[in-house]
């Protein structure tokens, strides 16, 4: 009986002890320790380069972020990161997976990063992405991936940055980017597609950047992507494209870098610059061309870089426009273009050719639009007279073409002419028609930027009178009462300054007397004795009333006689 109580009393003991040594070992089961070969910080797991052949199971449940680059997985099994409800990103990147099964990524909902490439993924259901709505960032680069299924990226409305290179991609289904309304970069580089359509790109509004490199294009129509407003750079390097056009007329405003290098383009469609008024970075490296039209130079109105190396340069007259747009082409752009042809001038810079041979002299020459036939035949009576060379010898032909050329072809034009000088003799007397200065699109929208500025300043600077004015008026009412004053006495001293006075010279002054026969007692003096008072009188002005002794008159003369005083 003793032995059970002291039994009963070491159990009672032990118990409360077996529950202290249990309770850490449950936290442990509900946590989840790192696992082995495996990196923990924080709430992602790192198990790069360990050799994994399968996921490893004792993750933390509060997991956002898991890497297993570099590892031997194989197979992604159903619901195989569905205990992971919290991953917001998994690299799986550089391992063997050959197969994903359809609902692999089923239940982790806010996964926003998911990379796959460098594997071995053949193909894909359509139905693999749907269960990770918001999905940020899809990459699928280097696998072996040959088709994409219709649908395939269906539901990825947030997706920003898709990723699809090197792969063996032929064809691109219709409408497969249809719901990635929020893309913004699509990598479809180094493929075998070999043709695109119209729909293509449907949806992909947002589109900034699409790399088409290292395909197999032998044709680029610009028409195929109007639907792409807001694309910002295009790269089309290392395909066989042979002609890039442009379709029905439109303006792509938005593109601002476009690379063509390492094609097989021979020559230059203006149209397809015409439509790319934006365009900063144009890559023409290792082409076909041996020439640039003066069309399609007078297109590069907003190029900042500019790449010309590795083409097969004509240093001939047809390559003066590009020369002269290169001389004044303020960018950067590349010094090491070199002669193709002829053959005295093979391997030598095109720049230095042209400059120490004279091929492209600046004050010699003028890019001109070819005239029609009938504008080479000038009269002598019509044409303005121009001076033949002072030698005497026959001129050459003013127009020299070589091979094919564009529209506009170049022509040498004379020294100055002076109108009216023409020279004697015939064989000096070259008629040729008038060179045409082909001015630059751009002339029209200066000219129209000039008079805006010009009107706005205008505007600004009669504002800033007037405001001046106005403060003056408001803080100094005084000094302005002041001025109307003193402008107004001015103006009453102007009214009021004296009229010039009347010219009396000499010869208009007139003295006359006054003779008043009246009968009076001095009258008869003046009869009787000839002596009396007289007035005389200053015409033109005052009278003066002094008295003077007037001659008596002539025996036998008549009063009027009396002779008058000058």
């Amino acid at each position: 009986m003793g032995t059970l109580l002291c039994d009963g009393r070491m159990t009672h003991l032990l118990f409360p002890l077996l529950l202290l040594l249990r309770v850490p070992l449950l936290f442990s089961f509900g946590e989840r320790t790192c696992p082995n070969s495996c990196r923990c910080e924080g709430k992602t797991v790192h198990c790069d380069s360990s050799g994994f052949l399968d996921v490893p199971e004792n993750i933390s449940v509060g997991c956002q972020g898991l890497s297993l680059r570099y590892n031997e997985l194989h197979t992604l099994l159903p619901y195989q990161f569905a205990h992971l409800s919290q991953l917001l990103w998994i690299y799986l990147d550089h391992n063997q997976i050959s197969a994903v099964d359809s609902r692999a990524f089923q239940g982790v909902r806010r996964l926003k990063e998911l990379i796959l490439s460098s594997n071995r993924i053949t193909s894909l259901h359509n139905s693999t992405f749907h269960g990770i709505p918001n999905l940020r960032s899809l990459d699928l680069s280097y696998n072996k991936l040959e088709i994409l299924q219709p649908g395939q990226f269906h539901g990825l409305r947030k997706l920003q940055n898709l990723h699809l290179r090197s792969n063996g991609l032929s064809n691109i289904p219709i409408r497969a980017f249809l719901e990635c309304r929020s893309l913004e970069f699509l990598d479809l580089g180094y493929n075998r597609i070999k043709a695109l359509t119209r729909t293509t790109f449907l949806g992909l509004q947002r589109l900034m950047e699409l790399h088409l490199e290292h395909n197999q294009f032998s044709r680029i129509n610009f028409f195929l992507f109007p639907r792409l407003a807001n694309l910002r750079s295009l790269y089309l390097q290392w395909n066989r494209i042979r002609v890039v056009n442009q379709g029905l007329p439109w303006t792509w405003y938005t593109l601002q870098k476009l690379d063509l290098s390492g094609n097989e383009i021979q020559t230059l469609d203006p149209a397809v610059f015409h439509c790319l008024p934006n365009l900063q970075a144009l890559n023409l490296e290792s082409n076909k061309l041996s020439n640039v039209s003066q069309e399609a130079v007078s297109a590069w109105i907003s190029l900042t870089t500019i790449s010309l190396a590795g083409n097969m340069w004509d240093c001939g007259m047809g390559i003066c426009p590009l020369v002269a747009w290169l001389r004044n082409f303020r960018g950067t752009k590349d010094t090491t273009m070199i002669c193709s042809s002829p053959k005295q001038l093979q391997g030598e810079k095109i720049m230095d050719v042209t400059r120490n041979h004279g091929i492209c002299e600046e004050n010699d020459y003028f890019l001109t639009e070819t005239p029609s036939p009938t504008s080479e035949l000038i009269s002598e009576a019509t044409a303005e007279p121009t001076f033949g060379p002072t030698s005497g010898s026959p001129t050459s032909p003013p127009a020299i073409t070589f091979g094919p050329l564009p529209p506009f072809r170049l022509r040498p034009i004379p020294h100055p002419t002076f109108p009216g000088h023409m020279s004697k003799d015939p064989k000096n007397t070259v008629i040729r028609p008038q060179p045409t200065h082909v001015s630059p699109p751009v002339m029209e929208q200066m000219t129209l930027h000039k008079v805006v500025v010009g009107s706005v300043a205008l505007f600004f600077t009669m504002s800033l009178i007037l405001t001046i004015i106005y403060v003056l008026w408001r803080r100094y009412p005084g000094a302005t009462r002041l001025l109307q004053q003193r402008s107004m006495v001015g103006r009453r001293r102007r009214k009021k300054s004296p009229e010039p006075e009347q010219n009396l010279s000499s010869q208009l002054q007139e003295y006359y007397m006054s003779y008043n026969p009246a009968a009076t007692p001095e009258a008869l003096e003046v009869l009787g004795n000839g002596t009396g008072s007289c007035t005389c009188t200053i015409s033109g002005s005052r009278e003066c009333e002094n008295e003077y002794t007037c001659p008596r008159p002539l025996p036998g003369a008549w009063l009027g006689d009396v002779p008058t005083i000058h």
